[in-house]
């Protein structure tokens, strides 16, 4: 009798480097991809971003430098190595690289969301609202985003619009801590049985994932076409729920 034996296919370092489940695997093959075309800014981010989610700052740092280096329009490179700067303390480097990316994409909510936080963290309140409102114009469901403009408000003492904009974070995920401390220090109540009206559409709500997660593919190709194509296919939805209905609608 013949024994069968399961051929495990090992993916290519292509596929490993875009794939987001085993950020060790999505490592080496960036590295290998890197080995094979020195000039892959996709296999740079791609690895920044694992490097960046493990907290090697140094390394995530250096690769968003090399994707700078070779793609300078290339927004979320800026915008992650802005990131990576903020949490090394470094918040006036953090800042250039998020404005550069606002400057190369001025629909980048995320970077506008970061930059907002660090103004907030900084004590520079009129520019962080100012960027604040900018994100939550263009992605009105974004819980990060609704949740950075609320400490905002908070911090300027515009307790009401706080606490309805802590309210609009909790209608979409009831465990948000941020949001529900936020209301606990405003006295507010943390109970919002109904969604408001422009709460994210049915099936599309509690899509997008944790911020600091690995990044899977489509986010990193939205985040790119947003600037490309502003008014696309599904421009009525944020950029996250964009990638999502896009990806559904492919049979993906």
């Amino acid at each position: 009798m013949l024994l069968l034996q399961a051929v495990v296919v090992h993916a290519g370092p292509l596929e490993d480097c875009e794939q987001a489940q085993d950020i060790n695997r999505r490592i080496a093959g960036c590295t290998e991809r890197i080995r094979q075309y020195p000039r892959d800014a996709t296999a740079f981010f791609n690895r920044g971003f694992a490097y960046l989610s493990q907290g090697d700052l140094d390394r995530a740092i250096a690769d968003y430098t090399t994707v700078i280096e070779i793609d300078p329009a290339y927004s979320p490179a800026y915008h992650h190595r802005g990131i990576a700067n903020e949490s090394r303390g470094q918040h006036d480097r953090a800042i250039a690289d998020l404005s550069k990316a606002v400057e190369i994409n001025p629909r980048h909510g995320k970077a506008l969301d970061a930059r907002a936080r660090i103004y907030l963290k900084t004590g520079q309140h009129t520019l962080a609202l100012r960027d604040a409102e900018r994100a939550v114009s263009l992605d009105p469901f974004d819980r990060e985003f609704l949740d950075t403009r609320a400490h905002v408000y908070e911090a300027l003492g515009r307790a009401q619009e706080a606490i309805a904009d802590y309210r609009r974070v909790l209608s979409s995920n009831p465990s948000m801590q941020s949001a529900i401390d936020g209301l606990g220090r405003l006295g507010g109540s943390s109970s919002v049985p109904n969604a408001p009206r422009d709460a994210a559409p049915e099936g599309v709500r509690g899509a997008k994932p944790h911020y600091y997660a690995a990044q899977p593919p489509y986010e990193i190709e939205c985040e790119r076409a947003q600037h490309a194509d502003p008014a696309g296919q599904y421009a009525g939805y944020p950029c996250w729920a964009r990638a999502a209905l896009g990806n559904r609608g492919r049979g993906r």
